[in-house]
């Protein structure tokens, strides 16, 4: 069964949009470790150079990242980096 099973057929697209679009964008979601990670994606830095900033391992952040990109509903990187600017 696919995500869309609870919709009647006769919705609109407008219902079809609300019904699939990603949370609104909601300040303290984050934990303080993902917050500081945030910051740094802004920033432009990879994973690797996170992780040496801020002395975790680059799985961790990696871990975190994915967090973040969870919380606020975007499927990749490029997207979370732009609604945070």
């Amino acid at each position: 069964m696919g995500a869309l099973t609870h919709i009647s057929a006769t919705a609109s697209w407008r219902e079809l949009a609300a019904e699939l679009a990603p949370a609104p964008f909601e300040t303290g979601r984050l934990s303080p470790a993902e917050e500081v990670v945030c910051v740094h994606l802004r920033q432009g830095l990879s994973n690797r150079e996170i992780a040496f900033a801020l002395g975790k391992s680059e799985r961790t952040v990696k871990n975190q990242v994915s967090a973040c990109l969870a919380k606020y509903g975007v499927p990749t990187r490029a997207r979370l980096i732009a609604l945070l600017r």
